[in-house]
């Protein structure tokens, strides 16, 4: 390492099993370990909450912990509600539509950068997005909107707990890694959740139902520099970067979309009844989902936040994302 070299350190959250770890993070930095050192950069990784927990992460940015760093917007909405937009339910099934659009709409010029991110010292590289949320129970049919009513699920947190209270069900938060335990005693009845998160934890084991194409909410990742230290970089540092994040952002869309594949397979497999969402059914879904959107605006705008502006945005990037990858998966 040459004494003038830029130390840049990158933490995550994410084992190297995760779909994510495996795919968008694996190939990020590979590319710039490769070609770091040429451009004059030492990159130091710390993975799997080495730096902190997934709601430290912004902070480890800010104060230099980190110069790269894996944030969630769901586990931080008080620092970024705004970025919260790609987590609210109605939207698209397709990883790399959303990952995408999500992309588009997080940089510098855009009014979610300009209002959110750039005070944060966020610049976004590259965006895993994870869709699909479906109501998902140990011992009741989800066959509607009505059967969540009065049911204890688990959310997420974020723009899931929206979903949640205006199904009329009462929300618990807890990781997904006691999901397990506590629908086996029946503590909680379900939860709102994206497939590929189920097998990991060997979820299908007692989950007896789900739904299948609820569009019930997504789960968005953002790997960002810190803005500070990217305007400090070189050209040539900012081009390996910049390589290195176009590569992630492929190649995680598409393990994401198998993945979604794999785990629904999985969980069929395991005897989980997939309620498909039906073209008459779909208005029932679509009426939870519409409505809280419109709260996320509304509440976001009483506080003089452009949640409005920055919706129709991310509605605008989705159609540009779905007529670049074609039609959208179902």
């Amino acid at each position: 390492m040459d004494s003038g070299d830029l130390v840049v350190k990158v933490g995550d959250s994410f084992a190297a099993t995760h779909p994510i770890g495996r795919s968008g993070t694996d190939i990020f930095m590979e590319t710039l370990e490769n070609k770091g050192p040429d451009a004059g950069m030492e990159i130091e990784y710390y993975a799997s909450g080495q730096l902190g927990k997934q709601r430290d992460m912004p902070a480890v940015l800010r104060t230099g912990i980190a110069q790269i760093a894996a944030i969630s917007p769901a586990y931080v909405g008080t620092q970024l509600p705004l970025s919260n937009v790609g987590d609210l339910p109605g939207f698209t099934q397709d990883p790399c539509i959303g990952g995408d659009a999500m992309l588009e709409i997080m940089q510098p010029g855009t009014t979610l950068f300009e209002t959110e991110l750039a005070p944060q010292d966020m610049r976004p590289l590259w965006v895993a997005y994870i869709p699909g949320y479906e109501a998902m129970s140990g011992a009741f049919p989800v066959d509607s909107v009505e059967a969540l009513h009065g049911k204890i699920m688990r959310s997420t947190g974020g723009a899931a707990d929206r979903v949640v209270d205006r199904a009329g069900a009462a929300g618990v938060s807890m990781p997904l890694g006691d999901m397990y335990e506590a629908i086996s005693r029946g503590t909680v009845e379900g939860t709102l959740a994206s497939p590929i998160s189920i097998t990991p934890y060997s979820l299908e084991e007692v989950i007896s139902y789900s739904t299948d194409g609820a569009r019930l909410g997504s789960f968005t990742v953002t790997y960002s520099v810190s803005n500070k230290v990217w305007n400090e970089m070189s050209p040539e540092q900012q081009d390996v970067l910049t390589e290195a994040s176009e590569l992630a952002q492929v190649a995680v869309c598409e393990e994401l979309t198998r993945s979604m594949d794999e785990s629904k397979a999985a969980m069929r497999d395991s005897g989980v009844q997939m309620l498909e969402v039906t073209d008459s059914q779909r208005p029932e879904w679509e009426a939870l989902a519409e409505p809280v959107r419109e709260a996320w605006v509304n509440d976001l705008e009483s506080i003089g936040l452009p949640a409005r502006q920055v919706l129709e945005d991310f509605n605008s990037a989705l159609e540009r994302a779905e007529a670049e990858h074609g039609s959208e998966r179902s």
